[in-house]
């Protein structure tokens, strides 16, 4: 199990197949290795296992990684999670990626990479929930949610002109 876990960086779907190529229980074992590495507390592990087991599409996969979003780990990074729920399109992260966006909305300024990143994955997942959630950031009050992130989840149900957005202005001109 350890070949799964090597090294740093990024793991594409090239690096994935290689470690479930060397390791071939891989695909069966994953999700157990995954469980482990939640219960023991070992996130270094548990990234690293979560960013393979993307690509070998284990069932099951999504909510595992939902529940660690949802229990806030702190050193576990939560833009991955989010991103690989997005990826998955998977329901079962709407919940989790929906609350933490709620939370961070007024900390994770000015540019918002993990609130825009939470909005990506909720229109890639595209439920009833997850456009409930977009339409109602995207259509509140200035004073409820920053511009960038209205604007964002706006562009995601493609209602951005309809809202009369600018995108120079909600993007701070970058």
């Amino acid at each position: 199990m350890d070949v799964l876990v090597a090294g740093r960086g990024y793991v594409g779907r090239e690096r994935a197949e290689e470690v479930a190529a060397a390791v071939p229980e891989s695909r069966i074992r994953i999700l157990d290795w995954l469980r482990l590495a939640f219960d023991s507390g070992d996130w270094r592990r548990f990234e690293r296992l979560a960013a393979v087991a993307v690509h070998l599409h284990p069932e099951g996969l999504a909510p595992i990684l939902a529940s660690v979003l949802a229990w806030g780990v702190p050193s576990v990074n939560a833009e991955d999670l989010v991103d690989i729920l997005g990826e998955l399109r998977a329901p079962e992260g709407v919940e989790a990626i929906s609350s933490l966006v709620r939370e961070r909305k007024d900390s994770d300024g000015p540019f918002f990479p993990l609130c825009v990143k939470g909005i990506q994955s909720l229109g890639a997942i595209r439920t009833p929930d997850a456009l409930a959630f977009l339409r109602d950031v995207a259509m509140s009050a200035a004073d409820e949610w920053p511009a960038p992130l209205r604007w964002h989840a706006a562009e995601e149900l493609g209602i951005e002109d309809d809202l009369g957005f600018d995108e120079d202005e909600m993007l701070g001109g970058v």
